[in-house]
């Protein structure tokens, strides 16, 4: 067995070289002139003697371990493993290995409960150590698909001029559909991810007063109360990361949206044009600055200098504003105060009138809405006695002819004192 101290000497002197090795092959295989040239890179200063000493040094201790009936080399899982936490280089799990956890913490806190009804304390202490590492697998996910999906964005946003914005938020829209949205359906306060938490703090609730009424077991019942803390702060922790994660992934989403929906434009806007041409269809929308003599001509340099100042103070005439002079002065509307119209009415002398027929007589000169107007206002008079005549009726005011019950007044003064 290789001492482990001497593998964490190797592993600090050649870091760099593992580092390199991890990022540019990731997993994949690599051949022992691979690990020379970075190893010189490294180190351009060693002599060949040395560099092939140093590379039979970490095949021997099992860093770099030679693939299966091949000559290619890959990295040690468990070193790759080790590299993947330093690095951050996490990669981003699915949301069903969480859930498959989270079953399983429910079939042991019900295996718990079991053994606390049943008074077996050993059993309870065996699933609570269970429970809790269960418990801290799934934080440790939650926080390595986290750093995944940092990574993921960090990696999209980078600038790759040879790939599209599709291909390079290909990842991003992946990890959006087999990770976000399947955990969002998943914590959903009234889903099945919060009853099994709810049960589960229930169960062990129950075996911490349980525990208290016999007066006995304080060592169980401390473990008892750090597992329920431990599960309800991983239930925190779940929903914190998986918004981290959801606000880190959505403007990217967004961003590919709009991007996508430009380029549908665009595509359609270059197959009219190759379709119709350029000049019939950008003709219209083209703001006219020169005349036809001066497109064809060659101008001087007062030309040119009138060009750019016209260009300067250029303004489309769909949003150039009137002069102060061109607004037509205000008319204020002809509607004759309604005192008057009330004294008028008064003054008509009959006992009952055609509201309507009062109005046109008198006030000939006002359009229809204008009279409809101040027939709203006697018909709301309360010092009108007002009727409603049963038939309908076509009338004509100001070239308007419409078709109404009309109303007849009488002034209620006047048939007092009759």
């Amino acid at each position: 067995m290789i001492p482990a101290k001497k593998v964490l000497n190797t592993l600090n002197e050649h870091w760099g070289v593992l580092e390199l090795l991890f990022k540019r092959f990731k997993m994949a295989d690599f051949s022992l002139k691979d690990v020379q040239n970075i190893i010189k890179m490294k180190n351009p200063n060693w002599s060949s003697e040395r560099i092939y000493k140093e590379t039979n040094r970490l095949l021997n201790q099992e860093i770099i371990i030679p693939l299966a009936k091949s000559s290619q080399l890959e990295i040690n899982r468990a070193v790759a493993d080790f590299a993947s936490f330093l690095l951050q280089e996490e990669h981003l799990g699915l949301a069903e290995e969480i859930t498959v956890l989270v079953k399983d913490l429910q079939r042991l806190g019900e295996r718990l409960a079991q053994a606390g009804d049943e008074g077996d304390h050993s059993e309870l202490r065996r699933f609570s150590r269970i429970m809790d590492e269960r418990v801290r697998k799934i934080v440790k996910l939650y926080h390595h698909n986290e750093s995944a999906i940092m990574n993921l964005v960090e990696q999209a946003k980078s600038d790759q001029g040879s790939l599209s914005l599709q291909k390079r938020y290909r990842a991003v829209i992946e990890a959006f559909d087999e990770y976000i949205e399947p955990m969002l359906e998943m914590v959903d306060i009234h889903g099945p991810f919060q009853a099994c938490f709810t049960t589960i703090e229930h169960q062990i609730s129950e075996q911490i007063a349980q525990i208290e009424q016999l007066g006995r077991g304080a060592q169980d019942k401390r473990m008892l109360e750090q597992l329920r803390t431990r599960i309800l702060d991983m239930h925190l922790i779940g929903r914190e990361s998986l918004g981290k994660s959801a606000d880190m992934l959505m403007p990217l989403r967004e961003e590919l949206r709009r991007n996508t929906l430009i380029t549908r434009q665009a595509a359609k806007v270059l197959g009219l044009i190759r379709k119709n041409g350029v000049d019939r269809m950008l003709a219209p929308v083209q703001p006219h600055f020169v005349s036809d003599i001066q497109r064809f001509s060659l101008g001087q340099q007062r030309h040119m200098v009138a060009y750019m100042a016209s260009l300067s103070e250029f303004e489309h005439e769909e949003y150039q504003l009137p002069d102060q002079q061109d607004v037509p002065a205000y008319q204020s509307p002809n509607i004759p105060d309604y005192s008057d119209v009330r004294k008028s009415f008064k003054g008509s002398g009959k006992k009952r009138t055609a509201l309507l027929g009062f109005l046109s007589e008198q006030y000939p000169a006002l359009e229809a809405d204008e009279m409809l107007f101040l027939y709203q206002k006697l018909i709301s008079d309360p010092e009108l006695d007002i009727a409603q005549d049963e038939q309908q009726q076509t009338m004509q005011i100001a070239n308007t002819r419409i078709r109404l019950y009309p109303f007849s007044a009488a002034d209620k003064q006047t048939d007092n004192h009759n």
